[in-house]
């Protein structure tokens, strides 16, 4: 007993912590907004897409998911016999908290009755399963050009649960989608008048933003990409200077695959950088203690588990 609680309370290093977890059985998944150590101590890092994808083929029969509530929930239904838990079950996130299944469900109602035909529904992924299991199709920041333009442009669509991806959408592909009232309080926060101030400081500076972010930031950035598209961006490109429109831990990954150029954390309105507080809950010591005791475990309610899977599905065979 007193040598487990000494394994438990001495932290070892990432390298460490990931053998111990393959030595056990358990995969390790993270996103790119956790921060450096949870990163390093991962067996894979990505974007939702990526981890999506990574989750369902990898035949694990646990996965330990450093990333938020809905992340570690579409895990689970991707890999329905896989016992999957997570660091800290209160990581949550604003968008999907945004978006409740019995809200949506009404306004499908509404639609249906105002439009004389059920709207298709595409869910990003920052949502719950209880809102996956009431669409038709999901997408990421990722692919989600490829998933609406898979969509009839006769089709009416209703876009849930980000405003700003949504809005992002109609503008680039010319679609009037129906858009819910959401968005993700961390890249709400980016402020345009910041972002040309920081800009006006580092000419030559290249911007780079997630479509999560408010239209006045994307409209002053250079690109606007998901956080995939940012790091082929930063791979091809030789000593630059990046200003970055997403939440900061990003910049970790960057520095690491592509330490030849320079990053800057965009400001948000009232802060010197943009960290997501549900990321941010997910700790060194957390991961540790979450190994030890493949727990707190999540897990999605029998009656969701088929659609919502079926909604994912379909977004991984459109590309």
């Amino acid at each position: 007993m007193e040598n487990k609680e000494l394994t438990l309370l001495e932290v070892p290093e990432p390298a460490q912590i990931r053998d111990w977890a393959t030595e056990n059985g358990i995969l390790i998944l993270a996103h790119s907004y956790q921060d450096g150590f949870l990163q390093e101590a991962a067996h894979f890092v990505g974007d939702s897409l990526e981890l999506a994808r990574h989750a369902a083929q990898a035949n694990a029969t646990a996965i330990c998911f450093c990333g938020v509530h809905f992340m570690a929930e579409t895990a689970k239904l991707l890999c329905p016999d896989a016992t999957v838990f997570v660091p800290d079950m209160e990581a949550g996130c604003s968008l999907a908290d945004s978006c409740k299944a019995e809200d949506l469900a009404r306004y499908q109602q509404h639609l249906t009755e105002k439009l004389g035909k059920r709207p298709t529904t595409v869910a990003y992924v920052n949502c719950s399963a209880a809102v996956k299991a009431q669409c038709d199709i999901i997408c990421t920041s990722g692919n989600a050009r490829a998933v609406v333009e898979s969509i009839p442009a006769t089709e009416p669509i209703l876009f849930v649960p980000d405003k700003h991806l949504g809005g992002w959408l109609n503008e680039t592909l010319g679609r009037e989608m129906i858009l819910w009232n959401g968005a993700c309080e961390v890249h709400e926060l980016f402020s345009v008048e910041t972002l040309l101030a920081l800009q006006n400081a580092n000419p030559g500076s290249i911007t780079m933003t997630h479509p999560e972010c408010p239209k006045p930031v994307r409209d002053a950035s250079d690109f606007v990409l998901g956080t995939a598209g940012m790091l082929r961006l930063v791979k091809s490109s030789e000593a630059k200077t990046f200003i970055v429109g997403t939440e900061a831990n990003m910049i970790y990954r960057f520095e690491k695959e592509a330490p030849q150029n320079t990053y800057l954390a965009a400001p948000g309105a009232s802060c010197a950088c943009n960290l997501c507080p549900y990321m941010q809950l997910n700790t060194a010591e957390k991961l540790w203690a979450s190994l030890h005791a493949r727990g707190p475990e999540v897990d999605v309610d029998e009656e969701l588990r088929e659609p919502a899977r079926r909604a994912l599905e379909r977004m991984l065979a459109v590309l």
